[in-house]
């Protein structure tokens, strides 16, 4: 087994966070630390004192442009995993094409991405990227079918770059479908007032349970995408799934004709009294995206490269 090994996880605060308390619950025998070296400026400080001791750096968003917690592991010569997780990809490309990016960071950082488009992107600016995922589900969702007369549609679109995630085009296709209710989850869409009466805009939700209960498909279309929490959720819950991307268990569509003939197909089986729990895609995560297998891999992965074997 070796000495107790201290991996430290930055990047993307939030998931940062959670993935460092499962890893810590998943397997305390070694110890596992979040820095949210973005915002916070103690955990800034932190990193200093922190990274040189570190067994392992592992960022949750890569990058070839500078970065001093890079630098810093990269100095000391701490192993650096950089998991790609999206709009990452899309900065490293301007970079890369600009010509003003670190080569370093591209050969020396052992690079992690969560599907194979995203590894594909990568691949075509010199980054050879492993797929290992690193959201997992532990418990089971009770999946039901909504007592709603209509159908139900719902996209997740974050206020922040809520054109980036699509709101216009969902809009529109509101627009185009009147007898199907809509939901947006995350932004009030202020700005595209007046909505159509059959759009609502929930602003920043604090229980995603009872909209999800409202809802038979979920929808996201973005310019672009790693794999997306919301994807991975819906199906856990057993709806039927609308994405720009070809996944399993979803129905893929690229834009706003695309969406609007899926959405009509759905209506078209509600309306027939045939609506069905999407049980494959609760099956697919329970088997693919379980903690057991998620956590128990990466962390053969991660330890692997923290302990130099």
């Amino acid at each position: 087994m070796g000495r107790p090994l201290k991996i430290i996880i930055v990047g993307l605060p939030l998931f940062a966070e959670r993935l460092a308390n499962s890893l810590q619950e998943f397997d305390p025998s070694n110890k596992y630390i979040s820095l949210n070296t973005y915002y916070n400026h103690w955990h800034k400080i932190r990193a200093r004192f922190l990274i040189p001791r570190a067994d392992l750096l592992f960022s949750i968003n890569g990058t070839i442009l500078p970065s001093g917690v890079f630098d810093l592991a990269f100095a000391k010569k701490i192993p650096v995993v950089m998991n790609w997780v999206g709009t990452d990809v899309l900065l490293a490309e301007r970079a890369f094409l600009s010509g003003n990016f670190r080569e370093n960071y591209v050969n020396q950082a052992i690079h992690f991405c969560e599907v194979d488009w995203i590894q594909d992107e990568l691949n075509n600016i010199g980054i050879s990227a492993e797929i290992c995922n690193f959201v997992s589900f532990e418990k089971k969702f009770e999946a039901k079918i909504p007592k709603e007369n209509k159908l139900n549609v719902l996209s997740y679109i974050p206020k922040e770059r809520s054109d980036f995630y699509g709101v216009e085009m969902f809009i529109k296709v509101a627009k185009n479908l009147p007898d199907v209710q809509f939901l947006i989850a995350g932004t009030d869409a202020e700005e595209y007032e007046p909505l159509p009466e059959n759009l609502q805009a929930l602003g920043w939700v604090k229980n995603m349970d009872k909209v999800y209960d409202r809802t038979h498909v979920s929808v996201r279309i973005p310019e672009h995408d790693g794999l997306s929490t919301f994807i991975l959720e819906s199906l856990a819950r057993g709806k039927e799934v609308i994405y720009k991307y070809a996944f399993d268990n979803c129905h893929s569509c690229i834009n706003e004709d695309e969406l609007t003939l899926r959405i009509e197909d759905l209506k078209a089986k509600f309306n027939r009294g045939e609506w069905k729990i999407n049980s494959d895609g609760i099956e697919f995560i329970a088997s693919e995206f379980s903690r057991k297998k998620i956590l128990g891999n990466l962390l053969m992965k991660i330890q692997k490269i923290a302990r130099g074997s």
